[in-house]
């Protein structure tokens, strides 16, 4: 089973649907009231709020259109061995989202009752091959077919996941759009993101200061369009369009609540890459200036010595983190200089 992308073929995910309909009859007949308690149960379990199932409760509370509640089940191979990145991300998402519908649904319409659910490989292994998912994560929503907030067409219907529905806000708002509620999912407050902007405001102050006390600002004039055009490139090269474009998350959270400043895959990233991936070219230029520009103008000799030797340390160990970079984003990347 193959955990990379979200390819699959809805014709045949319905088809495995109905099927699955069609043994509930099989396993038995459980009251819609029963089977939402059931699920309910099973979400106080968990810090989250999500319900996780195995095929047979999967089956017997999500599938059946008899009922007066909707499940969004999430698809998913979370277990290390599946090194499912795209997986991790919808979970923490999901749990996102699923956790604000915790704490609003007190104020919501009693009628409306929505279960968040995980059904994950290693309980429905089985089920996913006759269903003929052929990648993981997959976000199916099973709406309610009876009751007040009964759909019309209660069909179960699967939300594209991308770079946009992975992120909570993303699949907040799409899923806010099918039951016509706004979702407010409860994101942990991102010191990483408040810590780099603080650290990005302190370094353009001290620039500024630097430049204002000790450069001829009548020859950096000169230089504005050279200065721009670095900046510009910069930009260009550490992936700034493509969060302008997808807007991804700024960054990913593990589980257990960690941050994650990286996606290890070519397909994804989040947005603080771009910066860090700046920074790092930045620095590289910055030495590369230094060693051509400033370092033979330096007339003791031993300061010169000294004062090359650790530009250089830097560039080499700066150049040396961006591989690691670039190994860690695209494991085949051919090229390491002293970091993993």
């Amino acid at each position: 089973m193959k955990t990379r992308g979200a390819r699959v073929y809805p014709t045949r995910i319905l088809l495995a649907v109905l099927a699955a309909m069609a043994l509930l009859l099989c396993v038995g007949k459980e009251a819609s009231a029963q089977s939402v308690k059931t699920l309910q149960k099973l979400a106080n379990k968990d810090r989250d709020g999500v319900a996780k199932l195995d095929a047979e409760q999967f089956i017997k509370h999500a599938v059946t259109d008899n009922k007066d509640y909707s499940v969004v089940v999430q698809m998913t191979a979370l277990l290390p061995q599946y090194k499912c990145t795209a997986c991790k991300t919808v979970d923490a998402s999901l749990r996102a989202v699923s956790r604000g519908w915790k704490r609003q649904r007190g104020s919501a319409d009693p009628a409306l009752q929505i279960v968040f659910a995980t059904l994950d490989m290693e309980d429905g292994e089985d089920l996913f091959r006759q269903m003929g998912l052929e990648g993981l994560p997959h976000l199916i929503i099973f709406p309610a077919g009876k009751g007040a907030r009964a759909f019309e067409n209660p069909s179960p219907r699967e939300m594209p996941l991308n770079a946009r529905t992975s992120d909570p806000r993303g699949m907040a708002t799409k899923l806010g759009e099918l039951f016509n509620i706004e979702f407010k999912p409860d994101l942990p407050t991102d010191y990483a993101k408040h810590l780099t902007n603080a650290a990005a405001v302190a370094a353009a102050v001290l620039a500024a200061y630097l430049v204002y006390t000790h450069v001829d600002l009548r020859k950096l004039g000169r230089s504005a369009g050279a200065i721009g055009t670095i900046l510009f490139v910069l930009l260009m090269t550490s992936g700034f369009m493509w969060n302008r474009i997808n807007t991804p998350k700024y960054v990913g959270h593990t589980r257990g609540g960690d941050v994650l400043l990286f996606l290890p895959t070519n397909g994804q990233q989040y947005s603080v890459e771009t910066q860090i991936v700046a920074a790092t070219y930045a620095v590289c230029a910055l030495c590369v200036v230094a060693l051509v520009r400033h370092v033979p103008r330096i007339q003791n000799q031993d300061q010169r010595t000294f004062v090359t030797l650790m530009f250089t340390l830097a560039l080499i160990m700066t150049y040396s983190y961006l591989n690691s970079i670039f190994r860690l984003k695209m494991s085949s990347y051919p090229f390491r200089l002293l970091l993993p």
